[in-house]
């Protein structure tokens, strides 16, 4: 098991939040509709708990289907986070009174995607780490989850 070049290729090439707070084509998501409300769902424990929910998902059903697999998990994280932190987030500009939420829910969202492509022949989809990432390439950041995860819509700026 290893971190996935393609997918760090993948990273490095989105035109990261050209598109914030334009209206979007995007199907099956609900659009933010001020910068305050992106915010307020940037640092809401319902979008954390969402993606929490996504990640506990990845690691329970590794865990008990792909024990042998699932050892490499921790050396993993480390790898991608590595790379996040060194590789992704410097070359990124953000808007300066949204820096620190934009940040780390990236990172959130990032390491969770590297590794969810990492293991991504034993998992079932849809991917939803992959989804955000969809999100990120169209120049919007997701930032919440309306309903109860999974069933409900992401909320995306």
């Amino acid at each position: 098991m290893k971190i996935s070049q393609l997918a760090i290729h993948r990273l490095n090439n989105i035109n990261w939040f050209v598109n914030l707070g334009v209206a979007t084509t995007l199907p099956s998501v609900i659009q933010a509709q001020s910068i305050s409300l992106f915010i307020k769902g940037l640092n809401s424990d319902e979008w954390e708990s969402a993606t929490l929910e996504a990640g506990n998902e990845i690691t329970g059903y590794l865990a008990k289907k792909h024990t042998n697999n699932y050892q490499y998990w921790n050396s993993l994280v480390k790898e991608a986070k590595k790379v996040v932190e060194n590789d992704i987030i410097p070359k990124l500009i953000f808007p300066e009174s949204e820096k620190s939420a934009m940040i780390e829910n990236l990172k959130w969202d990032l390491v969770n995607f590297l590794l969810e492509d990492a293991y991504s022949s034993l998992l079932r989809e849809p991917f939803f780490f992959n989804g955000l990432i969809n999100v990120y390439e169209t120049g919007h950041m997701p930032c919440g989850w309306s309903g109860t995860w999974p069933t409900g819509k992401l909320v995306i700026y």
